[in-house]
């Protein structure tokens, strides 16, 4: 009895799920955790195996640092989709998804779709090359994983401590404390909501479908694991055909009919193996490629397609790139007698890129909009992005000042950004980038427009660039640009609503700023003109 027990507990699928819950749990805490309990360095280490950002980190930085998807695909050379079955977070969540249900699910054999997976992943490939990363983040199964845990599990965790902290109080227990929440944008929570629901129904149905049709790694890893050394092979002496690893099979890659398995499709489960009583279907080393009698079709249709595809992929970069500028220079004009505090529109030429990604082209063409730096951002000034990029850069973040301001002593963000698109700096480095120049719309001040004292942003400027100066028996703000990071911290304490007083124009490619102590501080009166209407 006892040795029956430990060989069930001790199989390949019982390892598989002990790695994946214990990879998905640290993940996801890494995603919500406001404490700081996992530093930065564990959590580089947690996703060095993640394909995407390591393959995009190899390209920007390069190093040893990013070698990691070099690692995960000799682990599918030698044993298939391995990282699909315990490392992927999104695979892991749709496992889950599939379990959540009265009755096990009974799966059957479906035919590859390699029509539509190979020729997604070449669309996605292309784009991509051609700098737009937009439908690589948006099926790149880490970054989508991220996403889920940033914009819609987050929440929830702070809701659940915050409500913790409210009961523990009845009781005269201060173990946990009130941590604020800045809402992000509704419209990227119901993007990333929608792509959420969708992809578990979809896996509540019909299994790993996602992972071997639209998944851009799965379909990469695909063409490897066709020469896995180590693969699942039926036993047709033993097999006595009772479809029970069919049945299990969620990838739905086992045809009974002939007594195959399509390997390229198997995200490695195990599950075949324990279902079956006759011991017809092992894990062994197989060196003989797997045969795809499809294979002479797709690649037909990979050729025919090739001009077309390549032109759509110009033409939707050509798009985006067209759509990002008019994003950037669209804005309303001023108002025109309205002398209300706030109520002028301030025209911002350029969204603001954070510290460490040097330019704005540089951060779009690295960011995978994974939200880690969203979620670690200790102001909450890091927002997913709507229109500020255009639509082909939408989810990626940037830096709104209305939510929080960038902290004159951190660089979490680069600490802990997966790709290189946010590069970690020194902190004496970071406090002299100019990521952008304060700008003060006089319009809406309340001093000039209300006649009372106010000083809010020269209180709470680092690099003291904005100061109080004297003007008509009061004092005005004054922005001194050579000695301004555009850190934010003065947009954001500006009191006026709904447009700001002084607010930040982003730099396109990020500038050093002088030295505080090279600029002469000296008191002198404003020589701002009155109102100009």
């Amino acid at each position: 009895m006892i040795p029956q027990v430990m060989q069930k507990l001790f199989t390949l699928r019982t390892l598989r799920r002990f790695i994946a819950l214990i990879f998905l749990l640290l993940f996801g805490f890494a995603f919500v955790d406001f404490s700081g309990t996992l530093s930065s360095d564990f959590i580089q280490g947690l996703l060095y195996l993640q394909f995407t950002p390591s393959v995009i980190k190899f390209i920007t930085v390069g190093g040893i640092a990013a070698s990691g998807f070099v690692i995960v695909t000799l682990l599918t050379f030698l044993f298939g989709r391995v990282y699909c079955s315990m490392l992927c977070p999104l695979g892991i969540i749709q496992d889950i998804a599939a379990r959540v249900r009265f009755k096990k699910p009974k799966y059957v054999y479906l035919k590859p779709w390699n029509l539509i997976r190979y020729i997604s992943l070449f669309i996605i490939v292309s784009l991509a090359l051609l700098g737009s990363l937009f439908l690589l983040y948006t099926f790149d199964p880490y970054s989508l994983a991220g996403r889920i845990f940033s914009d819609l599990i987050r929440p929830i965790y702070y809701g659940v401590n915050n409500l913790l902290v409210v009961i523990l109080g009845f009781f005269n227990s201060y173990a946990l404390h009130h941590v604020d929440f800045k809402g992000m944008p509704w419209q990227g929570v119901a993007i990333t909501g929608s792509f959420a629901a969708l992809l578990l129904f979809v896996a509540w149905r019909w299994g790993r479908i996602y992972c071997n049709s639209i998944c851009p790694v799965g379909s990469f890893l695909s063409i490897i694991s066709r020469y896995s050394l180590f693969r699942i092979v039926i036993d047709e002496k033993t097999c006595t055909a009772c479809n029970r690893c069919v049945r299990t099979c969620k990838a739905s890659c086992i045809d009974m009919e002939q007594k195959t398995i399509d390997f390229s499709r198997c995200v490695a489960c195990y599950n075949c193996i324990d279902s079956c009583n006759a011991k017809g279907i092992s894990y062994r080393f197989a060196l003989k490629p797997i045969k795809n009698s499809k294979a002479k079709d797709v690649d037909t249709a990979r050729r025919s397609s090739l001009a077309i595809l390549s032109g759509f992929a110009i033409g939707a970069l050509s798009l985006g790139r067209i759509n990002m500028l008019f994003a950037q220079n669209s804005g309303q004009g001023r108002g025109k007698g309205n002398r209300k505090a706030g109520a002028v529109f301030n025209e911002r030429n350029a969204p603001i890129t954070p510290p460490g990604s040097y330019n704005q082209m540089d951060f779009l063409n690295a960011c995978t909009a994974c939200h880690l730096c969203v979620s670690v951002c200790p102001t909450h000034v890091l927002q997913p992005s709507i229109s500020e990029f255009g639509f082909w850069g939408m989810l990626q973040p940037h830096m709104d000042f209305h939510s929080g301001f960038c902290n004159f002593e951190c660089t979490k963000c680069g600490e802990v950004c997966p790709t290189g698109a946010i590069r970690l700096l020194e902190l004496e480095t970071k406090k002299r980038v100019q990521i952008g120049k304060a700008k003060f719309h006089r319009a809406n001040c309340i001093v000039r427009v209300d006649r009372t004292e106010c000083g809010a942003c020269s209180e709470h400027c680092p690099t003291k660039a904005v100061k109080m100066v004297p003007w008509q028996g009061l004092f005005i703000p004054e922005v001194d640009e050579d000695i301004c990071i555009g850190c934010g911290a003065c947009e954001y304490a500006c009191p006026t609503e709904p447009y700001k007083a002084i607010y930040v124009n982003g730099n396109t490619d990020h500038l050093v700023a002088e030295l505080p102590e090279q600029i002469d501080d000296a008191p002198r009166e404003s020589n701002i003109d009155d109102f100009p209407f």
